[in-house]
């Protein structure tokens, strides 16, 4: 049955499509035709065979009866558009051969095992007297087709039978919207067009879906297209090449290059198609949840009216940096939920308001923002703005203020004949090399010496193979208490992980990890490590030993002091006058860069279960066991100074 053809097009933000179809959806019985048929020819009331300028299928599936049409030529090689709507509600069953004269309404009765016959009367116009006269019984013969079928793949794809999993791309995305900077990578700044649509990927081919509320008894519009995964990065739509870039998982933006020569970017968001349409096709596939309004200039305009460009990027600059930290960052959640999140809040609406008043710059904002983080909780958590610096400079101690040259220097010797100093600067594995630790541990083995001192002032970090060796010599009964270490499972923390499996050896606990979050739900905490107690034992080197830190000492530059405060049996004690700088108590940190600016954040992955009660304290850094009396040192570089000597007969 065929009703008056149309033709319609879109322009704007979506990919053009025109097209020309009709559908015909109703409840189905048990003795009606199933699977998919294709219109072969039409057969009208005087028995004149004419051949239709469309083509035209029937979908029969257990509950529903589509009908799907449209056009020649196609779009290109391998495209073309197709439209579905509810024309009469009439239920497809076999009906039998009832007049090829009267008007008895539909009429459907099989002639095979593979074909059925429609009849219906036109007494609606005269639309189309070539193919449908008017007030006469016309014939529609349709034959099942199969799995290769152009339009049985199309349906496929309504259908979410998206074939073999090959690529991150397959599954349903919504539009967002046109980037209108036509940057690939930024999200912000999109602009909403009419109406809802969506893009089907599959294992080989995608459809391009115009949602409508009132479907089915409205149409929606369709157009399939061949894909070809060509990397994870781009993809060949029937010879037109588009880039996508991963924001995360959940939302791309896909650039093409448009008639003009430039390029033309949307963004798109991983969701399900609307509910009307999934009842209709039988699918269940989840509806996007998270609120994207902030990220269109619509949703922008809304809240804060025209503004200058410099304040649209300092809005963005601020908001990407807080959604990166609150994505990322390991200790983010813990804190969350420990008692902090009014508190959080507060302070990142607060520093938003003054930033869109012009009272304080986006640098000045972002830097209050990660201090927040800094001063109280964790210095891994810190920025490169150059306001941060200077909110650093009032926190930490400035050792050049109280010794005249304070610049450690490598340092492995004997202070007397049973003592031995290992001066450990750094652990970035430069100055020293790991060389040059090995050489120092055997000389400190071969020394006799029965009293080691671990000197790590100034030691920002590095690895913590480097911190360890020495440690160990102090020796261990046991750790106290299970230690157990988590990673946050995030896009931009998955990345790191993939690289570290791709480029490094004996990573098979990485991927493990590596697994664990792809199962994982999207923000939480894995398990990083698991250390039971009782384990980690090492055999005793000394008979006392010391670590000096000061507030300088960070990361792998406090291990050591963990080391010492979490083992059973470990001959040292912790000397110094300041706590550790305080980057334990989280780790493995990458960089984030903001856009619109050279501000970089570090970001720390994982995080240990001691954090939870650590970070109620407001105060980072590790205690010492022994402050010393003494004033600082007049210089700190290769020298054994006062410290050092006042340790080792300390030690006695």
């Amino acid at each position: 049955m065929k009703e008056q053809l149309y033709k319609w097009g879109r322009t704007g933000i979506t990919i053009a499509l025109s097209g020309f179809s009709f559908l015909s959806l109703s409840a189905q019985s048990v003795d009606g035709p199933k699977g998919l048929y294709k219109l072969n020819e039409i057969v009208q009331q005087d028995g004149k065979h004419v051949e239709a300028d469309f083509k035209q299928y029937k979908y029969c599936l257990d509950n529903n009866s589509l009908t799907m049409s449209f056009y020649s030529p196609k779009l290109g090689i391998h495209s073309f558009n197709f439209d579905i709507s509810n024309s009469d509600g009439k239920t497809l069953t076999y009906t039998g051969d009832l007049s090829k004269t009267e008007n008895k309404g539909i009429q459907t009765f099989a002639t095979s095992d593979s074909t059925f016959t429609l009849r219906w009367f036109n007494d609606r116009s005269d639309f189309n007297p070539r193919l449908f006269p008017f007030q006469t019984n016309v014939d529609e013969l349709y034959e099942k087709v199969d799995s290769a079928d152009v339009m049985h793949r199309a349906m496929n794809l309504l259908q979410m039978k998206l074939g073999v999993k090959k690529h991150p791309l397959q599954g349903v995305w919504k539009l967002r919207g046109l980037q209108t900077k036509g940057s690939a990578t930024s999200q912000y700044w999109t602009m909403t067009g009419q109406g809802e649509q969506y893009t089907i990927f599959g294992s080989n081919n995608a459809a391009i879906v115009m949602a409508n509320p009132n479907f089915p008894q409205a149409h929606i519009q369709c157009l399939y297209t061949s894909c070809n995964y060509l990397s994870d990065k781009a993809i060949d739509c029937d010879g037109k090449v588009m880039m996508i870039h991963w924001f995360d998982d959940e939302t791309i933006s896909v650039t093409r290059i448009g008639d003009d020569g430039r390029p033309f970017v949307t963004v798109w968001d991983r969701c399900g198609l609307p509910q009307n349409i999934q009842q209709v096709f039988g699918t269940d596939v989840p509806r996007m949840k998270k609120d994207v309004s902030r990220f269109t200039l619509q949703g922008f305009m809304a809240k804060y009216g025209q503004q200058p460009d410099s304040i649209q990027k300092a809005f963005e600059t601020f908001d990407f940096a807080i959604d990166a930290t609150e994505r990322n960052n390991a200790i983010f959640p813990v804190l969350m939920r420990n008692g902090f999140a009014d508190e959080y809040n507060a302070m990142k609406d607060s520093l938003f308001a003054r930033m869109m008043r012009a009272e304080i710059s986006v640098d000045e904002a972002v830097s209050r923002y990660i201090y927040w983080f800094y001063k109280d909780f964790d210095r891994h958590t810190n920025c490169g703005a150059s306001f941060f610096r200077k909110l650093q400079s009032e926190t930490l101690v400035d050792y050049s203020k109280h010794i005249a040259k304070y610049a450690p220097e490598p340092v492995g010797c004997k202070v007397n004949a049973d003592t031995y100093l290992l001066r450990l600067p750094s652990c970035a594995g430069v100055v020293p090399t790991w060389e040059w630790l090995n050489k120092k541990a055997d000389e400190f083995k071969q020394s006799g010496c029965k009293y080691l001192i671990l000197d790590l002032r100034g030691n920002g970090g590095g690895s913590d193979h480097y911190s360890e060796l020495f440690t160990k010599f102090f020796g261990s009964t046991g750790l106290k208490r299970m230690e157990h270490c988590y990673i946050r499972n995030s896009f931009e923390n998955r990345k790191v992980l993939k690289m570290w499996c791709d480029e490094m050896d004996n990573v098979d606990h990485i991927k493990s990890v590596y697994a664990e979050a792809l199962r994982a739900e999207e923000g939480s905490l894995i398990t990083w490590s698991l250390l039971e107690a009782g384990t980690d034992v090492y055999e005793p080197l000394v008979r006392k030993g010391a670590i000096i830190v000061d507030n300088m000492s960070a990361s792998a530059g406090e291990s050591p002091v963990h080391f010492v405060h979490s083992h059973n049996g470990c001959r040292a004690k912790v000397y110094g006058k300041e706590r550790t700088m305080g980057c334990e108590q989280s780790g493995n940190c990458i960089p984030i860069r903001l856009p619109h600016s050279n501000i970089e954040l570090n970001c720390p992955m994982t995080v240990p279960d001691t954090f939870e009660a650590a970070c109620k304290e407001r105060n980072p850094g590790h205690k010492l066991d022994v402050i010393i009396p003494l004033p600082y040192p007049e210089q700190l570089t290769d020298n054994i100074d006062s410290w050092v000597l006042w340790v080792a007969k300390k030690m006695r």
